[in-house]
């Protein structure tokens, strides 16, 4: 073989040795959002924020039944399915909401109807932390076989927007072959944000 030709074969093995390099790179330092690592990489949340607008009015009360999933659509980010019944379940171990609104407020309340699910026929007790743009708002126990009504106060945010976050510590596998992202806990029939 001539050197020329040596030279060029080692120069093309060089140049797919440096592309496999750049493709291990990227796969072990892949630029992604921070809901897509946590979803999918690091597995830190079961719950994959969804592109929605949050569009919400200031006092409307959303049903999470067949008949208010419309109203319900703009303001399920992730973590919801269904509805179905007299609700919607929450699936993972977490589940978030968005409120988007234009109205002036300087506090708000926001209203949430929540029930345990069963399990064999047997309420399973769950507790909900109630996270509102980052921080722990409340702990909220549910231990009824009906809806429980909670109202929580908070300060609205300048933007006019909450992000709304409700995490279940003690979701359940309600199936053997139930993997973490389908874990139940609650369900939800209405919510609303009203000013205070």
């Amino acid at each position: 073989m001539s050197s020329a030709l040596r030279l060029g074969a080692y120069l093309l093995v060089g140049l797919v040795a440096l592309f496999e390099l750049g493709v291990v790179w990227l796969m072990l330092h892949p630029d992604v959002s921070p809901d897509y690592r946590a979803y999918y990489i690091d597995k830190t949340t079961t719950c994959l924020n969804q592109p929605v607008s949050g569009s919400y009015r200031l006092g409307t009360v959303i049903a999470f039944t067949p008949e208010g999933a419309d109203a319900a659509k703009p303001i399920r980010v992730c973590g919801w399915e269904g509805p179905a019944g007299d609700g919607t379940h929450a699936v993972g171990t977490s589940a978030r909401l968005r409120f988007v609104y234009a109205q002036p407020a300087t506090a708000l309340t926001l209203q949430l109807s929540l029930v345990a699910v069963k399990k064999a026929d047997l309420v399973v007790p769950q507790d909900v932390e109630v996270i509102a743009n980052g921080k722990l708002l409340d702990t909220l126990s549910l231990n009824a076989p009906v809806p429980q009504q909670f109202s929580l106060s908070l300060p609205a945010p300048s933007d006019g927007r909450l992000e709304l976050e409700l995490r279940f510590p003690d979701a359940v596998q309600m199936g053997p072959t139930d993997p973490d992202n389908r874990l139940r806990s609650i369900k939800l029939i209405s919510a609303a944000l009203l000013p205070a």
